[in-house]
């Protein structure tokens, strides 16, 4: 449902899976967990500040076997911006919107 005043245009499901943020220009990876997902965005919360308007390439780990596939794991791979940043306790909340993304199948790289 989405509420009166919500930016949103697409309805957020509370799903908690892993997910890994990367900097366009910086290898190291960002773990994180999503804390909700819609099909134009994701919200997490991280231990790293990120900017307003920063591109970021993000990989989220799918539980296959719920999905009924038989493969070790699918990876949901996307190109995100950050649309907000929150400053909390235990560390940065980020909205993201989903530019684009790829469904990739198979083992999970080393670095997740």
């Amino acid at each position: 449902m989405v509420l009166p005043g919500d930016r949103r245009r697409r309805r957020r499901i509370a799903l908690h899976w892993p997910v890994c943020l990367y900097r366009q220009k910086a290898g190291e990876s960002v773990e994180s967990t999503t804390e909700n997902l819609s099909s134009e965005g994701l919200y997490c919360i991280t231990k790293q500040r990120f900017k307003p308007g920063e591109r970021l390439r993000c990989e989220i780990v799918l539980p296959a076997e719920g999905l009924g596939y038989q493969e070790s794991s699918i990876r949901l791979q996307c190109n995100i911006t950050v649309k907000r940043v929150e400053n909390l306790q235990v560390g940065f909340g980020l909205g993201c919107h989903i530019e684009d993304y790829a469904l990739l199948t198979g083992s999970l790289p080393t670095d997740m």
